[in-house]
């Protein structure tokens, strides 16, 4: 547990896939909060919903920034899983009773953006632990 806290610098190509990871997690987290100003404020739990993903995804990226680059993989898997899976469900058989109509071009950045931090996020962590396992 100890290790998820710690600061870590991991090598530059993990450096760069995980700040890659932190700006796909900013552009959902921005889609999220303009999309609740245009209308998603209405809708009863979605809309707290889409703010507690903005403000999350911000503070997810700041634990990057202060080096914590494991609690930032886990924030990012926390952030963008559920929310994809949220998603998805209110795209076929609703959320929370909530039922979207299609796919538009703001659903598809959000999916875009979350499954590439998603990615780019393991791949960091990937990299980064092979790195720190082979130093002395």
């Amino acid at each position: 547990m100890r290790r998820l806290f710690a600061p870590v610098r991991p090598d530059a190509l993990a450096r760069a896939l995980l700040a890659l990871a932190a700006l796909c997690v900013l552009v959902a987290g921005f889609q999220h909060a303009r999309l609740f100003h245009r209308g998603y404020a209405e809708v009863e739990i979605i809309g707290l919903l889409f703010v507690m993903n903005a403000i999350g995804s911000t503070l997810v990226v700041l634990t990057l920034i202060f080096e914590r680059a494991w609690l930032f993989v886990l924030g990012t898997l926390s952030i963008c899983v559920p929310s994809l899976v949220s998603i998805a469900l209110s795209h076929s058989s609703g959320f929370l009773g909530f039922r979207e109509g299609g796919y538009d071009g703001d659903a598809l950045v959000v999916v875009v953006a979350e499954v590439a931090a998603v990615l780019l996020a393991l791949a960091g962590a990937a990299k980064a632990s092979s790195t720190l396992r082979e130093a002395p």
